[in-house]
């Protein structure tokens, strides 16, 4: 008795402490799985004509090139469904990098945007709260801290499997007639035991961002042969000899990268179970179009295979819509175990009478919200580096209404939650 006692003030301590920022960004990543779909709905020149031809790499990078000759082309992305528009990443001369949509199956450049939109902003929030500098043992300090949150997620998992009794009874468990404290009790067991599963997966990619930091990257692309200095043959003949080399091969990305300096990469998928579009690729002498390597997701090691994994497995973006739509709602039942736990544990101090409970509570509260006004400023100095000659990057209306909309929501949870407590 007296040990599960032990491992429960383990699991409540946990969810005081760390509950708040675990809450943001489990909510800021909850919205992220369908970024690229909202982006998609605000703005509706990312959409275009559904055709049943191939992507035209040939034609898009033509296209662009004509239209901004001075740019330097990234990479080619194809478009993730039907209806929607090829997106080309492409950096001005001023070194700002844009997002540019033609049309898949002509090369018509449909609208050039800022790189900053609602994908971008969730993403580098999420991944590291905007912080990517100030490192700490050679770790950027906004990755450090989202890391180092994934342990109180699976301290909190592991020691509720320990304390909580019998706790298959809980699955179906959930009384409204006896307060507010039992109810809130009741639903935080049972939306914990439902996601039980997506927390300890969540949890273990989480450490695992942490530890790539300080891991073997996966396989490094060929290095190519010297040969006298001549211009890259055209983008489509280079995919269709990739294509040709890699038969079963969808690609989803054209990598130019190295295009002028004698290599052109492209990635996609070849039928392989739950790897993300970088485990597959092929790469093409751009000056002679011959191929040059190809990487099999069935031909890695088995750590190798794990770097392609852990994105498709965190994000759950490998089934499409049906996938996210289930990532997005344990999602969204983790972000509010993160407050429940919090509150609930906050609450059971206040009863006690507990000497030190607001001061506990102020301080969890208080270093989030410094924290938050960190990743603030960040964000700020992020944004200006999307926009040329020291001007912000224009972004829609909409988008920013949408992240604002966000932003706004989670600081009055925050909000809530500290007028809930007192």
């Amino acid at each position: 008795m007296a040990a599960r006692r032990t491992w429960f003030a383990w699991h409540s301590w946990t969810g005081l402490t760390a509950g708040l920022l675990l809450f943001v960004i489990c909510w800021s990543g909850t919205v992220a799985v369908f970024s690229r779909e909202i982006d998609s709905l605000l703005d509706p020149a990312l959409s275009a004509p559904v055709h049943d031809a191939p992507v035209a790499w040939e034609a898009v990078h033509r296209e662009i090139r004509r239209a901004y000759p001075g740019w330097e082309i990234g990479q080619i992305n194809g478009p993730p469904e039907p209806g929607l528009a090829a997106e080309t990443w492409a950096t001005d001369p001023d070194e700002v990098t844009h997002r540019l949509f033609s049309d898949p199956a002509t090369g018509g450049l449909l609208a050039a945007r800022s790189y900053f939109n609602v994908q971008r902003f969730f993403r580098s929030f999420h991944m590291s709260l905007f912080i990517g500098d100030l490192p700490v043992a050679g770790i950027p300090l906004g990755y450090l801290i989202v890391g180092l949150v994934s342990f109180p997620l699976l301290i909190s998992v592991a020691t509720s499997l320990v304390f909580y009794r019998r706790f298959w009874r809980g699955f179906f468990k959930l009384q409204l007639r006896k307060g507010a404290r039992v109810f809130w009790s009741d639903a935080h067991k049972l939306t914990g035991l439902w996601g039980l599963w997506f927390a300890l997966l969540i949890g273990l990619t989480g450490v695992w961002y942490l530890a790539e930091w300080k891991t073997p990257e996966g396989p490094a692309p060929p290095k190519i042969a010297a040969a006298p200095k001549s211009p890259p043959l055209p983008v489509g003949m280079l995919v269709a000899a990739a294509q040709s080399a890699y038969p079963e091969l969808r690609i989803k990305v054209v990598a130019l990268h190295d295009y002028d300096k004698g290599l052109l990469e492209v990635q996609g998928q070849d039928g392989a179970w739950l790897v993300r579009d970088r485990a597959a690729k092929a790469w093409v002498d751009s000056r002679t179009g011959r191929p040059a390597g190809i990487q099999r997701p069935s031909d890695l090691t088995a750590y190798q295979r794990w770097i392609d994994t852990a994105d498709p497995l965190h994000f759950g973006n490998f089934g499409g819509l049906w996938s996210k739509s289930v990532w997005f709602l344990f999602g969204l039942a983790l972000s509010g175990l993160c407050l429940t736990g919090a509150y609930l544990q906050a609450k059971r101090q206040q009863r006690r009478g507990a000497a030190d409970h607001r001061r506990i509570v102020a301080l969890s509260y208080l270093a989030t919200t410094a924290l938050l006004l960190l990743s603030a400023w960040h964000g700020w100095r992020e944004l200006q580096t999307y926009g040329s000659a020291g001007r912000l990057p224009a972004v829609l209306p909409a988008q920013t209404a949408f992240i604002a909309a966000w932003t706004a929501s989670t600081l009055a949870a925050l909000g809530l939650w500290m007028k809930a407590v007192r």
